[in-house]
């Protein structure tokens, strides 16, 4: 019973049953089968009819060929789920990276249970028809994370690996495997090659949220062979030689970057030692970590293991100061985000947050930038925008020093880039050029430009790429907060309203990009916004923190107010979600 209770929940990764009351669950449960994949051996066979539903229990399949080729299903995920309520054929072939156990359900079996109970049948499709659309949230946290030392000749250090252990197993049920867990070479040593042995590790798997593997440069087929297998992998540095090791290098080539972690330890190391660090290493994410404070390795485990909250966030303008209301609700909760997105102008909060500085400091801020004079400094009718000297000031004396790449929690900011037509993330480099894109509503500062030649300007609407960016950082489900009034995407007020100038001109806009280039540069980004504004869609929890009416975006006057208001509401919000947790 205690395994058909574990294993069953696999089940509701599946669309059709997601929404199964507990009999109706058990029923389906009563058809399935448990199977162990070697490593190599395939699940499913590209073109071959699927007559099972394969369910990721532990261990994780690769699509080899086909149109699905490279992705991985993970613990949880099903494969090849519309094939097989369709009765059609597999459109990738999927192999075990590493010894997998699949939950099957045999569509003749399934058939059967819809004879015997023609309740199911309805219930199944209730849910399958929006569940095939859109997909479940995938039931992921990290089954196997790989702790390895980063650069050339680097050995993991003691007292830090210690303390990630500590925070880890303080986080999660956590399985911890190493070389001279088998014995190494020893006589009688077990070996990850013997089956048996295989699978006592597959059973014991199923009793832990997350097996680590520690490795080093001590043993390279071992460490080779360990990350080959991860689903995750950290790479802890401490040395001074930034070049990659022949372990970096493996798993980015075999795993990918999306896949590996940088985290610095930063007991005694300056801030710019740590930047020499980042250049050659293409990863996910770098984290710069005090392994002393058991709250940086807290939040740092549960970032890794996808517990906790990610939060991805947009605004324009001042009301930014509603997600700075929001976060600071999250924070006082004793939930805070282990790991943030966002974009527009919550990138200023947001990204000041995951750098270290706390939302009270962040107050400052926001101030400074409610002062009128500021905005008075700035205006200049005559050019139809906002003087951008004025701003950047303020901008770059908060923000100095504060890098993307060394947060100490998982982030990254999302903008427009008008140049590319698409999205631009924010993964590394200095905080202040992030806020600055979005800072205001598109058309009252000029476009930020890099030295790459990138225009960039607010991406808050981009709201797809800002939940796949926080999907790409943790494992756990994006919290997702917008403004509710007026709503998202370009403001209707004109520069008129903003500076009071009754007349000014508006300068023509010079873009490389499709834009044409006779339209004002207002009605270019407030078009080019509005038509790109979309309802976001997909497995998140979405959070509409309330505006006052009549605020406009550009009211910094008015940012202690939104502040407020949105701690108050979203502190009930998270206390009515808890009331109907414990229900």
């Amino acid at each position: 019973m205690k395994q058909a209770s574990r294993t069953a929940r696999f089940l509701q990764a599946v669309p059709a049953f997601a929404g199964l009351d507990e009999a109706e669950l058990e029923r389906v449960y009563a058809c399935t089968s448990l199977r162990v994949l070697a490593k190599g051996e395939a699940a499913t066979m590209a073109g071959a009819p699927v007559e099972d539903l394969a369910i990721v229990v532990s261990g994780r399949l690769k699509a080899r060929e086909g149109g699905s080729s490279g992705y991985e299903a993970g613990q949880g995920e099903a494969v090849e789920t519309p094939a097989f309520f369709r009765r059609g054929q597999a459109s990738a072939t999927f192999e075990a990276l590493r010894e997998t156990a699949l939950l099957l359900i045999a569509w003749d079996d399934l058939a059967t249970a819809f004879a015997a109970t023609p309740s199911l049948v309805g219930s199944c499709l209730s849910h399958a028809l929006d569940g095939l659309a859109v997909p479940a949230h995938r039931v992921r946290p990290s089954p196997r994370l790989l702790v390895c030392p980063a650069g050339v000749n680097a050995h993991l250090d003691k007292v830090t690996l210690d303390a990630l252990m500590l925070a880890l197993e303080e986080t999660a049920e956590v399985r911890i495997l190493r070389r001279e867990t088998f014995g190494g070479n020893l006589p009688g040593a077990l070996s990850f090659d013997d089956p048996a042995m295989a699978h006592w590790l597959q059973e014991q798997e199923l009793e832990f949220d997350v097996t680590v593997v520690i490795a080093d440069g001590s043993d390279a087929a071992f460490a080779a062979d360990a990350v080959d297998e991860a689903d995750e992998i950290v790479f802890l540095a401490q040395g001074e030689a930034s070049e990659l090791s022949a372990i970096e290098r493996h798993a980015v080539e075999r795993r990918g970057p999306e896949r590996c972690s940088l985290v610095i330890a930063n007991d005694g190391v300056e801030m710019k030692k740590a930047a020499g660090w980042l250049p050659p290493r293409p990863y996910r994410t770098s984290l710069f970590i005090d392994f002393s404070a058991p709250r940086a390795t807290a939040q740092l485990a549960s970032a890794l293991l996808g517990r906790g909250n990610t939060v991805a966030a947009t605004s324009t303008g001042v009301y930014a100061a509603a997600i700075l209301g929001a976060l600071q609700a999250f924070e006082a909760s004793g939930a805070p985000p282990t790991a943030l997105a966002a974009a527009g102008s919550a990138v200023l909060p947001a990204g000041m947050l995951a750098c270290g500085v706390t939302l009270a400091e962040a107050e400052d801020l926001f101030r400074e930038l409610s002062n009128p004079l500021l905005w008075k400094r700035a205006g200049r009718a005559e050019a139809g925008l906002y003087e951008v000297a004025a701003v950047d000031a303020v901008l770059g004396s908060a923000l100095a020093g504060l890098d993307i790449a060394l947060a100490s929690r998982p982030f990254a900011a999302l903008s427009l880039s008008l140049s590319k037509d698409a999205p631009a993330v924010h993964c590394g480099g200095g905080l202040h050029a992030a806020v600055r894109a979005g800072l205001l509503p598109p058309g009252h500062l000029p476009p930020l430009i890099l030295e790459d030649g990138a225009i960039l300007v607010s991406g808050e609407c981009e709201t797809e790429a800002l939940l796949e960016a926080a999907d790409r950082l943790s494992p756990a489900r994006p919290v997702f907060l917008h403004p509710a009034v007026p709503g998202l995407g370009a403001s209707p007020m004109s520069y008129r309203q903003a500076v009071g100038g009754s007349q000014f001109r508006l300068a023509p806009f010079q873009s490389p990009g499709p834009l044409d280039k006779r339209l004002r540069i207002e009605t270019v980004l407030g078009a080019y916004q509005s038509r790109r504004r979309r309802s976001p869609v997909g497995p998140h929890i979405s959070y509409a923190v309330p505006v006052a009416e009549g605020v406009s975006p550009m009211d910094w006057s008015e940012w202690a107010r939104l502040r407020d208001a949105a701690f108050d509401w979203m502190s009930a919000e998270i206390e009515r979600s808890r009331a109907t947790e414990v229900r």
